[in-house]
This record gives structure tokens, C-alpha cells and sequence, in this order.
């Protein structure tokens, strides 16, 4: 019997859902509440997916890996159909996450590619995409990457804003774009620590002023400290949480309450007043909800092909 897969990507659109991850692994549900596995597209056999963005008409599914590995793929809502939209042009290149504020624009953001974060912008709903190398290259410095851990590392809200949060030991950083990604600034954040396996790992915002970023050190899951930080100013300065996570998370979701649910191995997450503070997530059976790899409410995925729906 083959492994279940690991989990990492999560979309939920209405009543649908989308899951994804490892061994080309795509899940849906639908108004029927089962989840049932669908094919993987023959030429994504084996490949890890580790975003992907529920669309009316199916879903965006996004592969992470080096170079070939790399990829994303158009899937119908039955799963019968698919369509490869577009390989990683660099052999150095690995992609980490995609966003989308409507249906036909959106950004994929990658590893370093040509001396700059990858940024790519699409405005046909994925069919093409534009390589912004010199909005990136204004901002590149060494050693300075996104994480492909949920997909989340790239955020988006309204018509034209975005945000993108790093690691490593260059990164620790969020960029910011209020023009769809044309032109950025960038600020460091407290959760910088010069590692290469550390920073941030997801951003997720309530509204164009309030945000929050997770992240820490995958290769420190039980470390608390510089795991989470919050803004109220859209972005342009942050500030650490006064009781943080209880370890490495590695998703975080805005809530319709503008209250934010985080997520990673360790431990699920909530906070309720802005990102200062986090309590670990009860269930409905009084006990702690456990840790997964991605979050969109209502839906937690994780590893061993775990999906959970979030308690009320």
C-alpha cells in the first residue's frame, strides 16, 4: 500500500475544497461533504504540490521542487481534465507560492532566479506569465528565499495589494506592493534570525491594515521564540507577538471574525486580538486541535493525508 501523502496546500472556495502534496496528491470536496482523491496529471506523477487555488472552474495546482520539478497545472472540478500551464523556466529556479485577487490576476513568487526573488504576475488566469525581474532586483540581497511550506509565503487583498514574506539567512523580510506587484518596498521584521531554515513562512492579512506573519525554524519546531509578529499599518512596520505560538507554524489564516488561526507539526493556533497573543485551538472534544501543514478556513490539511475541519 502506498504512503499517504503529506498534505501542504489547502483551498477552499464556498462549499468546495481542494487539498494537495506529495506524490502528485490532489483532494477535493464538494457539497456532498466526502472527499474523494482524484488522478494526478500524467505528467505530474510523483511531483509535490504545495499550493493550490480553487477556481470556478476547477483549480490551480502548483508543484515545487528544482528546476523541472517545478510546475503548475490546470485541473476541471472532476479532476478528468488536466493542463500543464506553465514550466519553471529556470534550472535554479524553485517555485514556493501563488495568489490571486480575482480570476485572472494573479502572482507566483520563487527562489532566487537571475540575482533577484522570482516574481511572476499573470493577468490571463494563468495561461501566461510576465517575469517582474526588475521590481525584484531593486530589493535582492544575498542568501534571501521564500518558503514553499503552504504555499502562503505570498499573500494578496483588494485589487492591487500584495505582500510577500522570506527566510534565510538574507531574509526575515516582507516585501509590500500596493500596485500588483509592479513595484515593492521591503522592510525587515523581527522574525529575521539568520538561519537558513528560518523566518517567515506564511502572511495572512484581516484587511489592508492588519496582518500577521509566522514562521520560525522547521528545524526548530518546539522553539517559541520569534515565531509570529503583527502590524497595523498594512505592512510597513511590525511587531513581535507578546505570547507567540507554541512552536514553528507554518500557515496563518485571516478568520471572517478578523481573528487569525495559524498552523505547523507542533500545534494549531488561535489568536483573537490582532496577532499579539496566541492560544492553542480547542476542539469541539475539549481537547488541543493538532498540527498540519496548511489552513484555509475552514479546512486544516497536514501530513498521513490529514484534513480537519476547524472547530466553530
Amino acid at each position: 500500500m502506498a504512503a499517504a501523502p503529506s498534505l501542504r496546500g489547502v483551498s477552499s472556495r464556498g462549499e468546495v475544497a481542494w487539498a494537495s502534496g506529495s506524490g502528485g496528491a490532489i483532494f477535493r470536496i464538494a457539497e456532498s461533504g466526502e472527499w474523494q482523491r482524484l488522478r494526478t496529471p500524467t505528467d505530474a506523477e510523483g511531483l509535490d504540490f504545495r499550493d493550490v487555488e480553487a477556481r470556478p472552474d476547477g483549480a490551480l495546482l502548483m508543484a515545487a521542487g528544482p528546476g523541472k520539478a517545478s510546475g503548475l497545472w490546470h485541473v476541471d472540478g472532476q479532476g478528468r481534465h488536466a493542463k500543464k500551464l506553465l514550466d519553471c523556466p529556470w534550472a535554479d529556479g524553485f517555485f514556493d507560492g501563488m495568489a490571486f485577487w480575482d480570476e485572472q490576476r494573479g502572482l507566483l513568487v520563487g527562489d532566487p532566479v537571475e540575482g533577484a526573488l522570482m516574481i511572476l504576475r499573470t493577468e490571463d488566469g494563468g495561461r501566461s506569465w510576465k517575469h517582474l525581474k526588475d521590481a525584484a532586483r531593486a530589493h535582492a540581497v544575498p542568501n534571501e528565499f521564500a518558503f514553499a511550506a503552504s504555499g502562503t509565503s505570498v499573500c494578496v487583498l483588494g485589487s492591487a495589494l500584495a505582500w510577500i514574506g522570506t527566510g534565510g539567512i538574507g531574509g526575515g523580510r516582507v516585501w509590500r506592493s500596493v500596485n500588483g506587484g509592479l513595484a515593492w518596498t521591503v522592510v525587515d521584521t523581527p522574525l529575521a534570525q539568520d538561519r537558513e531554515a528560518a523566518g517567515i513562512f506564511s502572511v495572512a492579512f484581516a484587511d489592508a491594515t492588519h496582518g500577521v506573519i509566522v514562521g520560525g525554524d522547521y528545524l526548530l519546531p518546539d522553539a517559541r521564540e520569534r515565531t509570529a509578529a503583527w502590524t497595523e499599518d498594512g505592512g510597513r512596520t511590525w511587531t513581535l507577538a507578546q505570547m507567540p505560538p507554541g512552536g514553528y507554524r507554518s500557515g496563518v489564516a485571516a478568520l471572517p471574525d478578523a481573528s487569525y488561526v495559524c498552523t505547523g507539526p507542533g500545534g494549531t493556533d488561535l489568536s483573537r486580538d490582532g496577532g499579539r497573543s496566541w492560544q492553542p485551538m480547542i476542539g469541539v472534544d475539549g481537547e488541543q486541535v493538532p498540527g498540519f501543514h496548511a489552513v484555509s478556513p475552514p479546512w486544516l490539511a497536514g501530513s498521513e493525508g490529514r484534513r480537519m475541519r476547524l472547530p466553530n
